[in-house]
């Protein structure tokens, strides 16, 4: 049975995590019933016939006040999660088991659903020939997402990806992305228009499914060769049979380079300099100090978590910009950080997933692990002012 936690839908993408912090006032309500309409979301079914309008479903969960989980209805109102619904009429079932349903169709919509103008962590699940079986926690303060792990999820045989957004209206600049930090499920677009600002832009995959698998099966290496399956490909964070020592000799031959060559990282308006000794980096920053980064694992390297992701603000930057430097395969020259064409060199041990994906993103952008918007790399996409975008348009691909 899998355990149901509570899902901060930013997939720990760094960017999303900054956007509204601090804030903490709702500007929508949810109580049920009451419409909570921002701008409109616009679906595309680009599936070229392989499904109908009515076999697409929309799962929306995010937080409309901080803190509590709630769920988007098709007329644009939205109600907090409730366990209750797993019995309530209408509930889904698979394996004998109940789930509520917080779904509904690209049909029953007509393409088209308003946005809460108020919603944290949002995540936009969309499924293919079968609504998510998501399960609420007895208190009704978690959900469980789908799991690739855990080989009784009852959604291993759905066809799934998802956006995520964050945007309160005259508070938190609204900033969304598509992603394949967890896994790639389909292609999909996603085109944000705010017509008072000029903004117009769209990211994603508009290559089709077929395209993007074969051409995963021949770009990467052996070790990423099992994430691919017939209804995914699994990020190597989130596979828990990929290799736990992958990035091992990596990370410490880049500890072994710094023990006995000088660490500097300059970045506009800061310089951050040290020396390692044994498992620790200690460092400063334009002078202050000192701080420390322990030497990570590889799959702390992989998930951009642990030693990358504790201690101070100060910290958890160098940790933010290691991670993305290992996982680009450029750890051990700092000049090389932020030089986006020396990204992914062929000889060097790197993430071949993530590499892979920024060869099929458009304007080859993606979001292929949690800190890919270091030197901004990714696929997010923030206004610049807190006023509501004037739509946002999702196209489903196959």
């Amino acid at each position: 049975m899998k355990t149901v936690r509570l899902l901060l839908a930013a997939a720990t993408t760094s960017a999303l995590l900054l956007l509204g912090a601090g804030t903490t006032t709702a500007t929508a309500s949810d109580a049920p019933g009451t419409a909570a309409a921002g701008f409109p979301i616009v679906f595309q079914n680009n599936t070229h016939g392989a499904y109908a309008d009515a076999q697409i479903h929309i799962t929306v969960l995010g937080q409309i006040t901080p803190g509590q989980w709630s769920y988007l209805k098709p007329d644009g109102t939205t109600a907090h999660i409730n366990h209750l619904d797993a019995n309530a009429p209408g509930h889904l079932t698979k394996h004998g088991v109940n789930y509520p349903n917080m779904s509904f169709t690209l049909a029953q919509v007509g393409g088209r659903v308003p946005s809460p103008s108020s919603i944290r962590g949002g995540r936009i699940y969309l499924s293919l020939g079968s609504p998510l079986y998501i399960p609420v926690s007895p208190d009704d303060q978690g959900w469980g997402g789908p799991d690739p792990n855990n080989p009784s999820d009852p959604n291993n045989d759905v066809y799934y990806d998802w956006y995520e957004y964050t945007f309160v209206n005259g508070q938190a600049a609204y900033g969304g992305n598509t992603t394949q930090v967890d896994q790639f499920g389909f292609p999909m677009t996603a085109r944000l228009r705010q017509t008072s600002s000029g903004y117009d832009t769209t990211r994603g995959i508009s290559r089709s499914r077929a395209e993007v698998m074969s051409a995963y099966a021949s770009s990467v290496g052996a070790a990423f060769q099992p994430l691919r399956s017939a209804y995914r490909i699994v990020a190597p964070r989130s596979a828990a049979a990929f290799p736990a020592d992958y990035l091992t000799a990596t990370v410490n031959d880049t500890w072994s380079y710094y023990a006995s060559h000088p660490f500097t990282l300059s970045l506009p308006g800061e310089t951050l300099s040290g020396r390692v000794a044994g498992d620790t980096l200690t460092f400063t920053r334009n002078g202050a100090g000192p701080y420390t980064l322990r030497r990570p694992t590889s799959r702390e390297v992989m998930a951009c978590s642990g030693a990358l992701a504790s201690g101070s603000d100060v910290e958890k930057r160098l940790g933010a910009e290691f991670c993305a430097a290992f996982n680009r395969g450029v750890a051990q020259n700092t000049a090389l950080w932020h030089t986006p064409s020396a990204y992914y060199p062929g000889t060097t041990p790197k993430n071949d997933y993530a590499a892979f994906f920024h060869t099929v993103g458009l304007a080859g952008r993606a979001y292929g692990f949690p800190y890919d918007d270091i030197n901004d790399q990714s696929s997010v996409q923030i206004l610049g002012n807190a006023a509501p975008p004037t739509e946002l348009t999702l196209s489903i691909g196959w």
